[in-house]
This record gives structure tokens, sequence and C-alpha cells, in this order.
């Protein structure tokens, strides 16, 4: 099943990334409000340890996805710092 699934992404074209999140503290849960806004950000975790949230990212293309890591998640309030890893 799990093949299926890959097989049906990939035949999409679809660039997929891994992005963790350091959130000011105290944290604020207006942040993963904001995320949820945003359509390339298909999940949200939070987190203990050293990073806050986990996200799961999807754009058509890499420079696509990168804009929004760098933009539109960059930009919110209270976001610190950002690890992006892109799923090959």
């Amino acid at each position: 099943m799990h093949n299926l699934i890959d097989a049906y992404v990939r035949s999409y074209n679809v660039t997929s990334a891994i992005v963790l999140l350091n959130c000011r503290f105290p944290f604020d849960a207006r942040i993963i409000d904001e995320l949820n806004k945003l359509s390339a950000v298909t999940y949200v975790y939070r987190t203990s340890g050293i990073y806050d949230l986990i996200l799961k990212v999807t754009a058509n293309t890499e420079n696509e996805l990168h804009k929004t890591v760098g933009t539109e998640i960059g930009t919110i309030r209270n976001v610190d710092s950002i690890l992006t890893m892109v799923i090959a």
C-alpha cells in the first residue's frame, strides 16, 4: 500500500519537504493557526525537544517550495528559525 501511495505522489511530480520550526518562547498557538491557512502546508505537528513544530509542505516545484518556506512560513510572527529537508 505504501508503495502505491509513493507512486501516486511521484506521478504528479509534487515536491515535498519536512520543515522543522523553532518558535519564540512562550509558544504562541496562533502560529499553528497561521500555518493551517497555507495550502502548501499539509501537516502540522507540535513536538517537544529541540524543535517546536514539524511540518510537511508540498509544492509543484522546488522553487515554489522554497518560496513558501522562506516568504510565507518564515515571516510568521514568533518563528525564530527554520530547517528545511526536501524529500527526494
